[in-house]
């Protein structure tokens, strides 16, 4: 059994006991663990404060968050399962990891499915599309409650400028443990090699990846700066992060600290958007510069081309909820 369907296995074996068998919460204090693979700091620890604030001023202090960062309770698939049984009440995680429980969402790892970030965002944020996702996401235990933009990722490298796809040839690139990523990052002319971010930094220095790609806020939060030089700005993944808790845990409580959850998740997504990521980028790449990392701007449409053939593969094999999200979310982006 491969890892996706393991962790959708163990989530839903478990989902409807656990949403038996967690007790109502009375009217004391509430905890909302928070369990994340980012690190403790940089703009997502930021915003996981945040986060924490709102859910206590939303609360009216009944709730309070902790913070879990660095895969403290364990990596994703450890974490997807505690959110099943409901010893974990909130993570976040980026779109297509949820693909390990409707291969639909693997539509979110096709290269440049969007033209930024905000527009990534704003789609899935719009009511036909949120709709949509929220009634899968709750199908699998999830009830989301914020969406973040995280930027397009770019590649960092540690030894040479890339301003081609020809350039990458040889390049040993770290990418997410996805398959049509994977074969996105070979199809540009990279050695996809699929790794937990946990393992990025040690991998680096010892040289198993010459590079990775992602976001400058992300890349200076995790300090990949001080290992790799050259970052060149091909921003061919976009993928958004939901944010989003137990749905065991969620249909427990009041009904007054639901509202309460909702709200800070619709407040947070807000202030995440429209102003903690937008500081975040500049100051990421102002880190970076000040590193001694060589910013390189590239014609995109040269890294585009070698990738419409992964798009065109996984369309022509696409399963009927992938065509259908995919056709959701190209229809509606032309509104953004």
């Amino acid at each position: 059994m491969n890892k996706k369907k393991m962790i959708a296995t163990l989530c839903t074996a478990t989902m409807a006991a656990a949403m038996a068998a967690v007790p109502a919460f009375a009217d004391g204090e509430v905890t909302v663990k928070y369990s994340v693979t980012f690190p403790a700091t940089g703009v997502q620890a930021d915003g996981a404060n945040v986060l924490g604030e709102l859910i206590s001023e939303c609360s009216d202090g009944r709730m309070k968050m902790e913070f879990y960062p660095s895969s403290q309770l364990g990596d994703k698939a450890s974490t997807f399962e505690g959110l099943g049984i409901g010893t974990i009440e909130m993570t976040e995680c980026a779109a297509t990891d949820l693909s390990a429980f409707n291969d639909m969402w693997s539509v979110f790892s096709l290269p440049y499915l969007w033209e930024s970030g905000t527009q990534a965002v704003n789609t899935v944020m719009d009511d036909e599309v949120k709709a949509y996702l929220e009634a899968d996401a709750e199908s699998h235990g999830f009830v989301i409650i914020a969406w973040t933009d995280i930027g397009s990722r770019s590649v960092l490298n540690s030894k040479h400028a890339v301003q081609t796809p020809e350039d990458l040839k040889g390049l040993k690139l770290r990418c997410m443990e996805d398959a049509v990523l994977a074969n996105s990052v070979n199809a540009m002319g990279a050695i996809g090699t699929p790794m937990a971010s946990s393992e990025i930094y040690t991998a680096l220095q010892q040289g198993t990846i010459d590079g990775l790609d992602h976001t400058p806020s992300v890349i200076a939060a995790n300090g990949w700066q001080e290992l790799c030089k050259y970052f060149s700005l091909t921003e061919h993944f976009t993928i958004p992060d939901p944010v989003f808790v137990s749905k065991a845990w969620f249909d427990n409580l009041s009904e007054e600290n639901q509202n309460a959850i909702l709200e800070a998740g619709e407040k947070f997504t807000d202030k995440w958007n429209n102003e903690l990521w937008p500081a975040a980028t500049d100051e990421g790449l102002k880190v970076m510069e000040e590193a001694g990392v060589e910013i390189l701007e590239v014609d995109k449409s040269l890294f585009k081309a070698t990738t419409d053939p992964v798009v065109e593969e996984f369309l022509s094999n696409a399963s009927d909820g992938q065509k259908e999200l995919y056709d959701l979310l190209t229809r509606v982006r032309e509104n953004y």
